[in-house]
């Protein structure tokens, strides 16, 4: 049994494939967007703000970690608390991806819905001994806000993730992410200043 995982509605789900078996897996569910607005625990790790001010967007790339954003906009205003927003999400979801361990940040910047999702992500990837790693290139753009909601979207290139499983290493190609996928986001305003959560996030093509 060979373990590949693919991003699907927004999160990344793990799908079983026996070996040399040509039937295409089942497409799961994606989530349904929240209208709840999820506050940080008091006892969760506490993750930093995406910047010390809003209305100034911010390159969040981290070398560390492994995530470069292209193509960084110049906007102002809700526009790059958005961006920043949508950037530090980016990264949390990277972080899960690469230590199968799902991150407490999720608690302060997503929905319920997705917030479990990662968690399944983080066990199912675990499971299967994933290790993804190398570097995730994002562009987001298409930045919209409308009073309390906004939205955007991502373009993720996976040409240098590397992806293994207890069934030995694979190439972006054959794991599934040779093209580069677009997801559009939806976003709420936050309680606290500059904040916004996203609330949905699908797949709607490549970019």
């Amino acid at each position: 049994m060979r373990g590949m995982v693919t991003r699907f509605g927004g999160l990344l789900v793990v799908i079983g494939l026996m070996a040399g078996c040509s039937a295409a897996a089942k497409e799961p569910v994606g989530p349904t967007a929240s209208p709840t607005v999820i506050a940080a625990s008091p006892t969760a790790t506490p993750t930093p703000k995406p910047t010390a001010s809003t209305g100034v967007v911010m390159d969040l790339s981290d070398p560390a970690l492994g995530i470069v954003f292209e193509k960084v906009p110049d906007v102002h205003g809700d526009a790059a608390d958005v961006y920043n927003w949508m950037a530090t999400f980016e990264k949390e979801y990277w972080r899960t991806m690469t230590t199968n361990q799902v991150s407490p940040g999720f608690s302060i910047m997503a929905s319920a819905e997705i917030q479990a999702t990662m968690r399944r992500v983080a066990t199912d990837n675990l499971n299967v001994k994933a290790t993804i790693g190398g570097v995730f290139h994002v562009t987001i753009a298409d930045i919209s806000v409308d009073g309390d909601t906004a939205r955007a979207t991502t373009c993720d290139d996976y040409r240098n993730v590397t992806f293994t499983d207890f069934d030995g290493p694979d190439t972006p190609q054959s794991a599934g992410f040779g093209e580069n996928r677009l997801l559009e986001a939806t976003l709420v305003r936050g309680p606290a200043d500059g904040q916004w959560l996203i609330q949905n996030e699908k797949r709607n093509g490549t970019c």
